[in-house]
């Protein structure tokens, strides 16, 4: 087998969870000596940067001056540069159109969530049709989560026999103190933690009431944020008109500072109404901190019992949650252990090595 990946996701993101899965899957199968190559004529994404330079074919921009028109233009190299190629399973990595015009190619394709059907008032001009005929051309289809399976059977119809449910791996961050003292990074004393980005069915609000809604959580704790960019002005002006601009703090930083945050904050909490995934839930649970998420399908999935849960979208009981956890050693570091044999079952070689079997089925 040679598989072919095209440019679509290295072309769109610098960093971001599908082109990290995207290599680190690939960086499996160079591993193991598989045959393969990227078609990204160009990309910006860094992660791409770490595959050896036989494996990809494409140059790195880190920047683009005409990024819609370009990203047309790439999609019909890469998709030339595969259709003349003797590789014979192409992988497609985000909804190209082209993969409709391959002659001759098994196709395939990941589905990572459908956040952009959950959500259509944050995400407008999709053409949904579309995406459904990229989807349905595909001889096998990868979804990363039962959840995910599930959204997609019910959204497009789509033959459930075709499907194949491959959990993702993560990175085992570690925490590597020296380099964090040397950027003398001042932190809150006892803080609860926040990664990623704030959009709005990430929930980030709902945290941000449920903390002012009590004034002892107000009293003896701070928020700290990491990812998703600074505060922006809109944001600051709501912490400013609920008093509690002095206890969120923001951060942006690589692995070593991500894994220094989680050790060192009191309970991480994840909010979101709706992922695919959920790739900082394991990595605060390998690292020995405590989680707190909503109770939606695929964090139960993911997580099972390793974590505590709050029902989703009811800043009540987060709050209730906050406060029995926080106010109580024994009830924040009852399911640690659990949490840790839990958060081992999910790396990225498993998901390589069933991925691999899948282009053997096509």
């Amino acid at each position: 087998m040679k598989i072919a990946y095209n440019s679509s996701i290295f072309f769109l993101q610098k960093y971001g969870g599908i082109s990290r899965y995207f290599c680190s899957i690939i960086k499996e199968f160079i591993e193991d000596r598989k045959s393969l190559r990227i078609f990204s004529p160009i990309f910006k994404n860094n992660y791409l940067l770490d595959i050896p330079n036989n494996y990809k074919k494409g140059f790195y921009i880190p920047r683009y001056p005409t990024p819609k028109l370009l990203k047309n233009i790439v999609d019909k190299i890469s998709f030339k540069q595969i259709q003349n190629s003797n590789f014979d399973i192409i992988h497609d990595t985000y909804y190209s159109e082209n993969l409709l015009n391959y002659r001759n190619k098994k196709k395939i394709i990941t589905v990572y969530d459908l956040i952009h059907e959950k959500f259509p008032d944050l995400y407008k001009n999709k053409n949904f049709e579309k995406k459904k005929k990229i989807i349905n051309c595909s001889d096998k289809i990868i979804c990363i989560s039962e959840n995910t399976k599930n959204d997609l059977i019910k959204h497009y119809n789509i033959d459930e026999k075709k499907i194949n449910v491959i959990h993702l791996g993560y990175n085992h961050i570690q925490n590597n103190l020296n380099s964090i003292r040397q950027e003398n990074l001042i932190l809150p004393k006892d803080f609860i933690f926040f990664v990623g980005s704030r959009l709005k069915y990430k929930n980030f609000d709902l945290l941000i009431n449920s903390f002012h809604s009590s004034k002892k959580l107000k009293k003896d704790f701070n928020i700290v944020c990491f990812g998703g960019g600074p505060f922006t002005e809109k944001e600051k002006k709501l912490f400013n008109e609920l008093n509690i601009l002095d206890k969120l703090f923001h951060f942006e930083g690589g692995d070593d500072l991500l894994s220094y945050l989680y050790t060192k904050s009191k309970l991480f909490v994840f909010p979101s109404q709706y992922e695919g995934f959920g790739i900082p839930l394991l990595e605060a649970m390998s690292i020995g901190c405590p989680v707190l998420a909503s109770n939606t399908s695929i964090f139960k999935e993911i997580c099972k019992d390793g974590v505590h849960y709050f029902n989703n979208n009811d800043a009540h009981d987060l709050c209730e949650k906050l406060e029995q956890l926080l106010y109580s050693e024994t009830n924040l570091l009852l399911k640690i252990d659990l949490a840790l044999n839990i958060s081992k079952i999910y790396n990225w070689k498993k998901c390589a090595n069933e991925t691999y079997k899948v282009y053997g089925k096509i």
